[in-house]
């Protein structure tokens, strides 16, 4: 079976983070900004992360990186792993059970 190839448009426009974010750069920023106000264009300036998780997962999917990633589970275990530490204990010194 051939290789799968990425979307090239969709590797263009959207980038994907190291914890499966999708962000994309905000429309209306590239010309007739004459009439718009300069605290419109500041903020057209950032990015802009996709909020519709199954619309990340189809870009994740079109480019070909981190496609199965989700990003709320891995938030909650990096919140899990930031109160382990401050309780002082690591995630792997936890018990294992042997059969």
């Amino acid at each position: 079976m051939p290789k799968l190839k990425t979307h090239k448009g969709m590797k263009k426009r959207f980038k994907v983070s190291a914890t499966g974010k999708v962000s994309h750069k905000r429309c209306g920023s590239s010309h007739l900004n004459s009439h718009k106000s300069g605290s419109k264009i500041r903020k057209l300036r950032k990015k802009s992360f996709l909020s519709v998780s199954a619309e990340a997962a189809r870009v994740r999917k079109a480019v070909r990186q981190r496609i199965s990633s989700q990003p709320d589970v891995i938030a909650i275990a990096r919140l899990a792993a930031v109160n382990a530490a401050a309780e002082g204990e690591t995630l792997d010194a936890a018990p294992a059970a042997t059969v």
